[in-house]
């Protein structure tokens, strides 16, 4: 068993050197491009219920809220609630009008998750992929029809105060199609840029995957951080993508090597990232009071 462990260290350690730096750059890159489209769908979303905040702001709070994420349980659990106090003390925002945008955009994140659903469903089954093109047009249009029940639902799960003319007013941005078209693009390069990271990270140990089939990984990552109950899912998301990985094909030491890049993309530098910010920018100030709340 020692000797099997000292072999599989070996081999993860010569994959580790073999990794191209520029490919690592680049997947950085397309990371911080996403949380910068992360503010931008947020300061747009914020414009549509008549608030706005310097972008430098927004894009602070989601870095911060990246690392409180990352250490406390339950996806998003913390981040979210940082996100509302941050841009209510900094620009004065109402903190049920930031629930409000905050809630919105996962709302409209909905319908790239959807996609990525349908494309994953398509991919797996052997079946004819309308029944699964059927089922997500049936669940956007039940969210478009219920629409008010569904963001009076969601904001009660943020129990965040949010007055009858705060409900209207998030209520009033399903008619603004400018909006909803530009956030709903937003929205969908984020994931597209998450998929174009873990081509580069793959690409990084001089592996050339399919499109297609990095893109069912992406799917296959995605849900899992979705399931996970962990700190920033330690140990389900390394788990999952590992064995999903291994699943099809690629050797152990590969699957784990390329697990442990991306983790390291996404979750180890992310969160230093985002305490740097937090401590140099006030955070820690803001979620004491949070806290005390």
């Amino acid at each position: 068993m020692l000797g099997s462990i000292a072999t599989s260290a070996r081999q993860y350690f010569s994959l580790v050197g073999t990794v191209s730096p520029r490919y690592l750059a680049l997947a950085f890159l397309t990371y911080y491009v996403s949380v910068l489209l992360y503010g931008i769908r947020w300061k747009l979303v914020l414009n549509g219920v008549g608030r706005d905040a310097p972008l430098g702001e927004l894009v602070k709070a989601i870095l911060a809220s990246i690392f409180i994420n990352n250490v406390t349980p339950m996806s998003r659990s913390g981040g979210e609630l940082l996100r509302m106090a941050w841009v209510s003390r900094r620009a004065m925002v109402p903190t049920g009008v930031s629930a409000v945008s905050i809630v919105y955009e996962r709302i409209l994140e909905t319908v790239p998750v959807f996609v990525l659903f349908l494309a994953g469903m398509t991919y797996f089954s052997s079946e004819e992929p309308i029944p699964f093109v059927l089922l997500g047009v049936t669940g956007i249009f039940l969210i478009w029809v219920k629409w008010d029940s569904f963001v009076r639902l969601s904001l009660h799960l943020f129990k965040a105060p949010v007055s009858p003319e705060e409900i209207e007013r998030i209520a009033s941005l399903k008619d603004m199609h400018g909006l909803n078209v530009a956030a709903i693009i937003l929205s969908s390069v984020v994931w597209l840029l998450d998929v174009l990271r873990l081509k580069l990270i793959t690409l990084a140990f001089g592996l050339n995957l399919a499109w297609s089939f990095i893109a069912v990984i992406s799917i296959a990552n995605l849900f899992f951080g979705l399931l996970a109950f962990t700190p920033g899912g330690v140990g389900i998301i390394e788990g999952g993508l590992i064995g999903t990985l291994t699943y099809f094909g690629i050797p152990t030491a590969l699957a784990v090597s390329i697990t442990l890049l991306e983790r390291f993309v996404s979750y180890v530098v992310s969160s230093l990232v985002g305490l740097v910010v937090l401590l140099t920018s006030g955070g820690v100030e803001i979620w004491k009071a949070l806290k005390s709340q």
